[in-house]
């Protein structure tokens, strides 16, 4: 009978399911959850023993919801036995079974024992369980290790299986209910340990028990738990007791084996534990502690000490025969004695029983699917369909699809929950916790496959998907395996790979093998090897926003190996909503835990800022991720934010931002750098202004634009930022756009800008002997000065007459060195400082930079370049660049390599034979004679004699210079009369 909601069936059920329940609120909701949908005739009694916590409420909704569920509540709180027993005496069951209640069921293993029952008559069944809950993952439960719960049996006795003896737990076994009333077993009250006598009095009084080989329970290892407090006084009293009572009734079973392999259990693993423990426990407790090891040595061979280690024989040594043993072994137990001189010198002990497990029990060994699927969901009813629908009908069917609901307030647990019924490989849990992170991590602790892959319920997973990843990863023994993605709008789809290096099929690579892997840093297109996630111990991060970035980065780091494969493993839908990850970009709590994440990506991975690795991280964060999350606040607006959030906006941005290098922030812009950096000194509404010039969203030569930009730039030099960046803005957002504009600016502007170049940077004003390079210069100097004259002349010229000049022609080439010559001095005031080449593939132009080496003359009368191309690849388009420095910092300038008798007036990229034989294609442009020739024949002119001719390339010229000017004066008038609109 499924978990039906609705009407109460009085029928007597088949199952009758006694859960205790005390303290387990966080819990309750996951055990009821897998028990409501077993398919077997059952009914769930939830005995509340007094629990201080919403835990009868929650029972309670179970009970109005489920006609098999009914709540038992005790007034004052009588201890686990005890309420197990109430449950026992209300059950009607022909079955009777007692999970804890902080703890799951497998889907379909209830169904199962019954079955057996049903068909062999047996007093008893019982399967093995697996423990989740720690670091290690989910591995098999220590006492339910022998080798016949991977094979199973029908119709054993405890002679037929004495090794059975380990299994002490309650939770593993379904009984035959009148077998615990004919034989009286009742759990023992006012105890801690009140599983171990019942369960070895019901292997000894069994008639026929059957061993079903299937993981039936999942046990939670969680803080706070019985079995996790074993130190305490009264928990080892408890212990003493019950393991006495238990050999007690095994020793009149009459099964010797049992009786030894007991023996080895208790000494090998509880002993052990708690041994330690017993010089700081009361006189009472060590008294029973010392009686129960010395029967239980007195009871054992040397045979079976052989298998317990060393160190808990020597201590149980000291316990009976006190501080010096060497002295007072007169009435130790022989086998000990004979254990311990055996052990001395003899040869290594035996694998013990509990350890000679089949290959399929073992933990180590592969006991569940290939694959895990960790799914979070939270409201994403329209959606969860098609998610677990493209999972479940992957063609590579061995997986488990571990759905983690986040406490869902539509229809998305109803319909997993629909899915377990139909799907056995869907697990069902509810988030113990909250929030995307906790219920990932709650997914890991119940996965079992060797591997495991992570799905959002609102995307979806192509059907081959996980057959490739799976396929490739066991190919390549990689650690983590990845595969391309694509974004899914509702019209549309979005995938760039190479961006991502995912471009080409890789079986063995690593990140610093293929840098731009570290781009990508989401988890659902990654299938990582469970035991290597918990070898590093891998977990998310609780954080609003990009708790897989930290987990992804270092597994990606801490991978030995790394395969690759271009196929598209996973649609990831950008939905609307603001339940969405991407539209919760702007949440406050959201960017600080973003950038706090992305700190410690950056601790872990850019070690060596020198590295390609690091230029690849900072690219990926500071120019895409970071300045995504940045902008949405900065758009979004924070005019309603509380001082306390803005401080921890900023000094969060700053976490991050005092990490990156100079080259990182030249490399994404110094505007976006400004940005940044406003922003990491608390100066969000002048980092608004610069980000707004940034995305376009403000008019570039506005009076009102300028006037912020110098005011942001100056504010952000007053806080240190570097000088090479502010230069590059000063020259490029201030200074001409202000000249630009110089004809509707009035006195009071010039006035402010007056002020602004002062606090950029008192030492501008230049040397009278020196002539300015560039029109920025002198117009600063001017302003500097209070000359506002001299800014309106300067302001009416070419803007393009003043800047440097780097005209050459090639005068020859020798080996790769290429022999260029100047045209014209270079103006005082600048500094040549390097050459590089930019290379271009056809309309993609500067994918490639390289700087060249060589020498660079300059004096009064022109100059000259001898430059290596030897670092210049064939197949791209060569452009040369000279950066040069004057006042206000770097400036780079094409340098215009003019080829004589060019008939061409456009540029052209000519083939350059080299010396050793190689071809390089260098851009170049015609001279100006051949320029106006062309111009000429564009305008049809004749010309014959050599007079003539001279007259015709100079009316040509004029009439380009005119044609020229009348464009400026158009700019112009464009400009003011944009300018007048801003400041209207």
């Amino acid at each position: 009978m499924t978990g039906t909601p609705g009407i109460r069936d009085e029928q007597i059920p088949l199952l009758s399911v006694v859960v205790p329940v005390y303290g387990v609120e966080r819990y309750l909701d996951d055990c009821l959850n897998s028990l409501v949908d077993e398919d077997v005739s059952q009914e769930i009694i939830v005995v509340i023993d007094a629990s201080p916590d919403r835990s009868v409420l929650i029972a309670r909704e179970f009970e109005a919801a489920y006609d098999q569920v009914r709540v038992v509540e005790n007034p004052v709180n009588i201890g686990l036995g005890a309420a197990r027993n109430v449950g026992l005496g209300h059950a009607r069951g022909k079955y009777v079974t007692f999970p804890d209640s902080d703890d799951m069921v497998v889907p379909g293993a209830y169904a199962s024992l019954v079955a057996s029952l049903e068909r062999s008559g047996s007093d008893f069944a019982t399967a093995y369980a697996d423990e989740f809950g720690t670091s290690s993952g989910r591995h098999r439960y220590w006492t339910t290790r022998p080798a016949v719960y991977a094979t199973g049996a029908e119709g054993a006795t405890l002679a037929d299986l004495p090794e059975l003896v380990y299994d002490h737990t309650a939770w593993t076994k379904v009984f035959r209910r009148e077998f615990l009333v004919h034989e009286d077993i009742r759990w023992p009250e006012a105890t801690k340990c009140e599983d171990v006598v019942p369960s070895v009095r019901a292997y000894a009084a069994a008639s026929a028990f059957d061993v079903v080989p299937l993981c039936m329970y999942l046990y939670r290892r969680r803080p706070g738990s019985i079995t996790t407090a074993l130190t305490s006084s009264r928990t080892i009293l408890d212990w003493a007791v019950q393991v006495r009572e238990a050999f007690r009734v095994l020793a009149g079973a009459n099964v010797p084996e049992a009786v030894q392999l007991f023996v080895e259990k208790v000494l090998r693993y509880e002993v052990a534990s708690r041994i330690k423990s017993l010089d700081e426990v009361d006189g009472e407790t060590r008294l029973m502690a010392t009686t129960l090891v010395t029967e239980l040595l007195e009871a054992s061979e040397a045979a079976t000490l052989l298998r317990v280690p060393t160190p808990t024989l020597t201590a149980a040594l000291s316990l009976l025969a006190g501080p010096e043993p060497e002295a007072r072994h007169d009435g130790l137990p022989a086998a000990l004695l004979e254990a311990l001189s055996l052990t001395a010198d003899g040869p290594a002990a035996e694998r013990p029983a509990s350890e000679q497990i089949a290959l399929g029990s073992d933990p180590a060994a592969r006991t569940g699917p290939m694959v895990s699927v960790v799914m979070p969901t939270f409201d994403v009813d329209p959606w969860i369909d098609a998610c677990l629908r493209s999972v479940l009908e992957q063609t590579m069917g061995d997986l488990e699809l571990i759905v983690v609901d986040d406490h869902s307030t539509d229809g998305t647990w109803e319909k997993v929950l629909d899915w377990a019924r139909r799907d056995a490989r869907v697990v069902p849990v509810r988030n113990p916790g909250s929030g995307g992170a906790q219920a990932r991590n709650a997914g890991l602790e119940l996965a079992a496959g060797r591997y495991v892959i992570f799905c959002d319920g609102d995307d979806l997973v192509p059907r081959h998907a996980y057959r490739t990843l799976l396929d490739l990863a066991e190919s390549s023994a990689a650690d983590v395996t990845v595969g391309g993605f694509q974004r899914v709008w509702t019209s549309t789809t979005w995938s760039d790979p190479t961006k991502y290096g995912l471009e080409t099929r890789l079986e063995r690579t690593t990140l610093d093998l293929n840098p731009r892997l570290i781009r990508n840093r989401t988890c659902w297109n990654r299938l990582v090897r469970r035991d290597f996630w918990v070898e590093h111990k891998l977990h998310f991060p609780t954080t609003p926003r990009g708790n897989d970035m930290l987990p992804m980065t270092a597994a990606m780091r801490f991978a030995r190996s790394i395969a690759v494969t271009p196929e598209v493993v996973y649609h990831y839908r950008a939905r609307p909503g603001a339940s969405s990850m991407t539209a919760r970009l702007g949440d406050v709590r959201s960017l600080i835990g973003y950038f706090v994440q992305e700190r410690l990506c950056a601790v872990l991975v850019a070690e060596d800022d020198r590295s390609e690795l690091a230029r690849e991280y900072w690219h990926a964060a500071l120019g895409s991720d970071a300045w995504a999350t940045l902008g949405k606040l900065l758009q979004d607006g924070f005019d309603q934010l509380e001082k306390e959030d803005l401080v921890a906006v900023s000094a969060a941005v700053a976490g991050l931002v005092s990490l990156a290098p100079f080259e990182a922030l030249e490399r994404i812009g110094a505007r976006r750098a400004l940005v940044f950096h406003l922003a990491a000194h608390g100066h969000l509404d002048l980092a608004r202004t610069v980000w707004e010039r940034e995305v376009g969203k403000s008019f570039a030569g506005g009076s009102d634009t300028i006037t912020r930009l110098a005011e942001a730039l100056s504010t952000a030099m007053a806080d240190g930022f570097d000088r090479r960046l502010a230069g590059k803005l000063w020259r490029n957002d201030v200074m001409r756009p202000f000249i630009d504009v110089s004809h509707a600016w009035d006195d009071e502007l010039g006035e402010r800008m007056m002020v602004f170049a002062s606090k950029f940077d008192p030492e501008i004003s230049l040397r009278s002997t020196a002539t300015p390079a560039t029109r920025e210069v002198r117009v600063a100097e001017a302003l500097l000065h209070g000359e506002l004259n001299d800014v309106w002349r300067e302001s009416q010229y070419n803007p393009y007459k003043y800047r440097p000049k780097f005209a050459a022609t090639i005068t020859g080439i020798r080996g790769r060195v290429l022999h260029l010559r100047g045209s014209g001095p270079v103006r005082p005031g600048v500094r040549v400082l390097r050459l590089v080449a930019l290379g271009s593939v056809g309309k993609q132009r500067d994918v490639h930079s390289q700087r060249l080496f060589g020498r660079v003359s300059v004096n009064e009368k022109g100059w000259s370049v001898d430059a290596d191309l030897t670092a210049l690849e064939p197949g791209y388009d060569w452009r040369l660049r000279v950066i040069v420095q004057d006042a206000f910092g770097e400036l780079e300038l094409p340098v215009r390599i003019e080829w004589p008798g060019g008939a061409s007036s456009l540029s052209v990229v000519r083939p350059m034979r080299l010396a050793d034989g190689d071809e390089l294609g260098l851009r170049t442009f015609a001279s100006g004679t051949a320029r106006v020739a062309t111009a000429v024949r564009w305008r049809g002119i004749r010309v014959g004699r050599r007079a003539r001719k001279l007259r015709a390339y100079r009316a040509v010229e004029w009439r380009i210079q005119r044609a020229a000017k009348n464009r400026r004066n158009r700019k112009k008038a464009e400009l003011q009369i944009a300018s007048r609109r801003n400041d209207a």
